[in-house]
């Protein structure tokens, strides 16, 4: 548990390998959701000898408060800095993983601390939080939702402050979040990118492509190993 800057406790869990790990990653999982409903999904990166480091948004699971986007950014800050303070995890690369809503998080903690993070991947992640309501809303009234959405911050915006080396995954079929937008996210995201186009559901690359995806984070880590 993490106290927030408001005073709720945030729930947080690091899931370790059987052997030393040979990295972190820090998990920002879709939204709706707790951590216990995602373990089973992540099984491969911990397979792979990745320890895993894990947020419960606000009002999910272990987690107190009410969730509102600047307050889990907020948390999500908090607890990068936790993380990196960590004896088991210094000296060893430190990855970010944003899934759908996580990919939000994860671009904004990366280009926040890019000194810290030696990678950065996203999927299904949208362009900002407006682009996706506005897109979900039907056209009648998306000149409303475009003109009185707020928008706390834009990650198509910032993820050119994110320097690390960069994978952006979407899935030329997925339903939630149009594979434009994943387009777009690599378009800005300045040097050292790489785009994975696959096809399937919205953000199961883990589920649909263990291996490669494993692969791809092995490279992205440094790591010279295949699963």
């Amino acid at each position: 548990m993490l106290k927030s800057a408001d005073g709720k406790n945030i729930h947080h869990v690091l899931f370790k390998p059987q052997s030393d790990p040979e990295a972190t990653i820090f998990v920002f999982h879709g939204s709706g959701s707790k951590v216990a409903n995602w373990t089973k999904l992540l099984k491969p990166l911990l397979e792979d000898g990745y320890q895993l480091f894990l947020m419960e948004y606000r009002g999910f699971g272990g987690s107190e408060g009410h969730a509102t986007h600047e307050a889990v950014v907020a948390d999500a800050h908090q607890a990068f800095l936790y993380l990196i303070g960590r004896e088991d995890v210094k000296g060893k690369p430190v990855l970010i993983l944003g899934q759908s809503y996580g990919g939000q998080l994860a671009i904004n903690v990366a280009a926040r601390y890019p000194q810290e993070v030696d990678a950065l991947v996203t999927e299904g992640a949208f362009t900002s939080f407006r682009d996706i309501a506005v897109y979900s809303t039907p056209w009648i009234a998306k000149p409303f939702t475009w003109a009185f959405f707020r928008n706390p911050y834009s990650s198509v915006d910032v993820i050119r402050e994110a320097t690390m080396p960069k994978l952006i995954i979407h899935s030329q079929e997925d339903g939630v979040v149009p594979f434009f937008m994943g387009e777009k996210l690599f378009e800005h995201a300045g040097d050292h990118k790489e785009f994975w186009e696959i096809s399937g559901k919205h953000a199961d690359a883990l589920v649909d492509y263990p291996t490669e995806f494993v692969v791809r984070m092995n490279k992205l880590a440094g790591l010279a190993h295949n699963p």
